[in-house]
């Protein structure tokens, strides 16, 4: 399997593509109206303490306040296996989750100074989420300044290499006051390359500690990188065959970083320079284009739907032009793997996340849905956002969370349409015209004046005109008033204007 990385610069846009094989199968965006907070310290204020909530919101100087739970200001690292200790990670996990949360009126109050950095991106009318667990990425570490223990990523399955890396880490004599965590990238990394790492990442947390000593809150006190040195950071690995920037300048800060952190991979390094533009020459341009699609193809025929809604993500399995060789059953069950291996893809391609229903198509037999079930967690293995994933239902149904740390691609890249607010669809024509049956009828009752007149969408106004219908006409008898019906193409086709003439 071939992965390779593509970057293309604009001026008012940074797109990141990830292909395998030539699709895709990641996509990142960042615009300068939507800056990345993920990642940033800043040194904030409380300013206000919420027991029944177990959370404070603190002020860090941004448009909304943050909030930070008491679970994210005691809780260490869950996601990793602790590398130097006694122990299974499930017996850990348990004494781990027998500890009682304190109340946050034990830890905060209104007014006080607290350094915490931002692990979800305001969405929506919530501010960023917080912790004070503090945590530095490098390319092959991770320092986290407030956890003593050293943890180990759990991608790393390779016991000889688990036991070449807890010798390395034995004989680095790491500061026993903070704590490390082992990054997936770090495969087959020399104690060299830890060695220079970790004191990278010691001597920037003392720049930030010295920082939030003298700043006064609110103010941030450390950057995360911007999307281009993140993905060199955390994505351009060994298995990447090809790196390519469309920006000779950011080429260069690429080069400059690699030579510090990974030599090895420069080679990789490219800059494109033709004139045809970089994600046209490599025919990714198309493909980003889907991802903004309602409806999804599948490859036998059938389709996947998927609707974004305030609370969850709703994606639904149909068979579509597949009709199957045997029967309905079968049918069902080819196109739900399909389905199962699709899914994961787009939800990492769409950057979904929260809570997630699945339906897939009903099967009679409990092995297609076990298949069905197995085939979905297995391509859910290489995601790098936290799933959690119920079983699946008599019905189909599979009930999934995703780690949404921030906006979607789409919630990005589209608003709210002005047009019908949001709903996906307007009032018919009719029930415009109805509506204003209502309306005129009420006001013909109160005004005095005999001339009336009701701009309207042209559609609306020739519906009401049409002399089949004959909708006006009666009022005019009824009340012995002049009702004159203007069209005006710039009104919402919903809309109704009644004026009078002045008497």
């Amino acid at each position: 399997m071939q992965r390779e990385i593509f970057i293309n610069i604009a001026q008012h846009e940074k797109r990141v593509a990830i292909l395998e094989n030539k699709h895709i199968e990641e996509f990142y965006v960042e615009r300068p109206d939507y800056v990345n907070l993920v990642g940033n310290i800043y040194k904030g204020k409380v300013e206000s303490v919420l027991p029944g909530m177990g959370a404070a919101f603190v002020n860090l100087g941004l448009e909304k306040n943050g909030f930070l739970y008491v679970a994210d200001a005691v809780t260490g690292m869950s996601s990793y296996e602790k590398l130097l200790e006694e122990g299974s990670e499930e017996e850990m996990e348990k004494m781990e989750g027998k500890k009682p949360l304190p109340s946050i009126t034990e830890l905060l109050k209104k007014g006080d100074d607290v350094v915490v950095q931002v692990v979800k991106e305001p969405i929506g009318t919530k501010g960023a989420r917080l912790t004070t667990q503090i945590s530095i990425p490098g390319r092959f570490l991770v320092l986290m300044p407030f956890d003593n223990h050293i943890g180990l990523s759990k991608r790393l399955e390779s016991r000889e290499e688990r036991d070449r890396i807890r010798k390395i880490i034995e004989e680095l004599k790491l500061p026993k006051d903070v704590g490390f965590i082992i990054r997936t990238a770090a495969q087959g990394a020399s104690q060299k390359d830890f060695f220079r790492e970790s004191r990278y990442l010691l001597n920037l947390w003392n720049h930030i500690k010295a920082r939030a000593r003298k700043v006064r809150p609110p103010q941030m006190i450390h950057q995360e990188y911007d999307i281009v040195l993140r993905v060199a950071r955390d994505i351009f690995t060994t298995d990447v065959a090809k790196f390519e920037i469309d920006s000779r300048g950011d080429f260069k800060r690429v080069s400059r970083f690699l030579r510090i952190l990974a030599p090895h991979l420069r080679p990789r390094l490219k800059f494109y320079g033709d004139r045809v533009p970089l994600f046209e020459k490599f025919d990714i341009e198309k493909q980003i284009n889907k991802l903004y699609d309602r409806v999804v193809q599948l490859k036998s025929g059938g389709y996947l739907i998927f609707d974004q809604t305030e609370s969850l993500v709703a994606i639904d399995v149909n068979s579509g032009k597949f009709v199957g060789k045997r029967n309905l059953e079968d049918t069902a069950f080819k196109t739900n793997m399909e389905a199962a291996e699709e899914i994961p893809r787009q939800l990492k391609l769409r950057d979904l996340g929260g809570i997630i229903i699945i339906d897939f198509i009903d099967m009679e037999y409990a092995d297609h849905r076990r298949s069905v079930f197995k085939t979905l967690e297995k391509n859910l293995e290489d995601d790098k956002a936290k799933t959690k994933i119920l079983n699946i239902s008599s019905i189909g149904l599979v009930e999934m969370t995703r780690q949404r740390m921030r906006k979607s691609i789409e919630s990005k890249s589209y608003q709210k349409c002005p047009y019908c607010s949001g709903r996906g669809i307007v009032k018919s024509v009719s029930t415009i015209a109805i509506e204003l049956m209502r309306k005129l009828e009420r006001f013909l009752v109160e005004t005095k004046s005999r001339d009336i007149f009701v701009s309207l969408h042209p559609e609306v106004a020739y519906y009401i005109s049409a002399p089949e219908r004959n909708m006006i006409k009666p009022l005019e008898r009824r009340f012995r008033k002049s009702i004159r019906i203007l069209e005006d193409p710039n009104l919402h086709v919903e809309d109704i204007k009644i004026e009078q003439k002045s008497v």
